[in-house]
């Protein structure tokens, strides 16, 4: 097939919250791809934002089993993945599952299987590595241009307000999965890690996950340093509101999301780095993965992997261990 002759691929969402926004924003101006319909437990919602993106408000059943409809995204909580990604596969539509995936590592791999059985694709939202900064630093530390990687740094720190947090499972959760999956790619498997949680209110994170950090030492004798923070804002004049760094035996390497920033404090700040990586992840799923058969940049059994690394993570920081991982 010639894929830039194919025709739209038709989408629809399950779950029409905060990032079906970004999902739909980045389908928009994308020749390859039309977003023909969506659901939600919130019949209003779904009305609301299907009259806003030129689609249909359907239930989910209807989604399931629609002619009209080539790939379905998995966009609800955390929790309702798997189930749905199941229905999604079985019903013989390609899955684009929100990340992160599930915590139920079993759940995970019966949908690699069920995919491959099916012949479809399942991609997880592991969105990150579709940058072109960030895909040329997994090229070229993979060709050696830095020499033998010896440490990586990243983070991630905003403020996340009382009434957001308490929709949301902790940083740990929600927001370590970017970095475990990068680091997967950039460095591979770690042989062991070690993580802290600390909050400053504990009233909204009991189990103290409001910020973490997380040690990890790989066989090669490189070390990464892994940090997400829900608790302040860094208005530094180098801030580290998202930060990679990867510093090798002959060179190094950086990227920041904030490398481009529309807007000013008197208006608000928009960081277009952000939505230009659903936009290229959309390409990538609609021109390559179901047309071509390629892999995702990120597979689901790399979503395996991250999810074990994050269990590791909270065990580690619950119960004071250094984590040995036999991924």
């Amino acid at each position: 097939m010639n894929v830039n002759d194919q025709s739209p691929v038709r989408i629809a969402f399950i779950g029409c919250g905060g990032v079906a926004d970004l999902h739909a924003k980045a389908i928009a101006p994308c020749s390859a791809a039309r977003l023909v319909a969506v659901s939600d437990l919130s019949d209003d919602l779904a009305k609301d934002k299907a009259a806003a993106w030129g689609a249909e408000a359907r239930t989910t059943e209807q989604l399931l089993q629609a002619d009209d409809i080539d790939a379905i995204y998995v966009l609800t909580p955390m929790e309702s993945h798997i189930a749905l990604a199941e229905a999604v596969l079985r019903h013989g539509k390609h899955a684009l599952v929100e990340k992160p995936v599930s915590r139920d590592l079993e759940g995970i791999r019966r949908l690699i299987a069920l995919a491959e059985r099916q012949g479809k694709q399942c991609v997880p939202g592991h969105s990150y590595l579709y940058l072109p900064e960030l895909a040329r630093m997994q090229r070229l530390i993979g060709e050696g241009a830095v020499g033998r990687p010896l440490s990586m740094f990243m983070s991630e720190i905003y403020r996340m307000p009382d009434e957001r947090a308490r929709l949301y499972h902790g940083p740990s959760i929600e927001v370590l999965c970017h970095q475990i999956y990068l680091m997967l790619a950039l460095l591979g498997v770690p042989r062991r890690i070690q993580a802290f949680a600390g909050t400053v209110r504990p009233g909204l994170f009991p189990d103290g996950d409001e910020q973490v950090t997380v040690n990890a030492e790989f066989e090669s004798g490189a070390l990464a340093h892994l940090y997400v923070s829900w608790a302040g804002e860094d208005e530094t004049s180098d801030p580290w509101t998202f930060k990679l760094k990867v510093l090798g035996e002959t060179g190094g390497m950086h990227f920041s999301r904030r490398d481009q920033v529309n807007g000013s404090a008197e208006t608000q700040r928009d960081y277009p780095l952000y939505l230009e990586m659903f936009e290229r992840q959309t390409e990538h799923f609609v021109r390559r993965c179901i047309p071509g058969g390629e892999a995702p940049l990120s597979t689901m059994n790399d979503a395996l992997r991250t999810m074990e690394i994050a269990a590791a993570v909270r065990r580690s920081f619950t119960n004071g261990t250094v984590e040995a991982l036999t991924i």
